[in-house]
């Protein structure tokens, strides 16, 4: 019978613990900012999450959004995925940046895998913000060489790459 116990009060002990009853963080509730866009939605302007620019010989669209009243005490977590057409789709790189306070970014490598290019990593704020509300931006790029011009571009983009998906996971300060 005691085995019974102790086997129960094993078992509710290990489901406590991994369903964060014992969070002891000093921040708020987690969130999740979660940017993914399909299809035609890759280059849709109206969303405010889209821009594109030249850098040098290559077009650079970029996907980001700001997030406020971040919790600075914990760090950051940042996925990317580009998914491609295929895995013989060639010539287009990805990179993600999380940047902060306008003076600090991290650079999130991201490298090709399968049909897709992925990356993930953190950023800790605490440095900047201190015990304060903290504010980042995180920020997913795809580039490649321009084809002559922002329509052909945009073509040679939503021919090229299925989707793009960022999440950054966070907690309320």
């Amino acid at each position: 019978m005691r085995r019974l116990y102790f086997l129960s009060f094993a078992i509710l002990l290990s489901t406590a613990t991994s369903c964060d009853l014992f969070d002891d963080s000093p921040c708020g509730v987690k969130e999740t900012l979660d940017i993914y866009l399909l299809g035609s939605s890759i280059v849709d302007s109206t969303t405010g999450l889209y821009y594109s620019y030249m850098d040098g010989g290559d077009r650079v669209f970029q996907y980001s959004q700001l997030v406020e009243n971040a919790c600075s005490q914990e760090h950051v977590k940042v996925e990317s995925r580009v998914a491609l057409l295929d895995e013989s789709t060639t010539g287009i790189g990805a990179r993600t940046i999380v940047s902060w306070l306008f003076l600090f970014e991290e650079n999130i490598p991201m490298s090709k895998s399968g049909s897709d290019l992925k990356g993930n990593g953190e950023a800790g704020l605490k440095q900047a913000f201190g015990e304060d509300p903290a504010w980042f931006v995180p920020t997913l790029e795809v580039y490649f060489p321009t084809k002559g011009s922002y329509g052909a571009d945009t073509a040679f983009l939503k021919a090229n790459v299925i989707s793009v998906e960022m999440m950054a996971k966070y907690r309320k300060h």
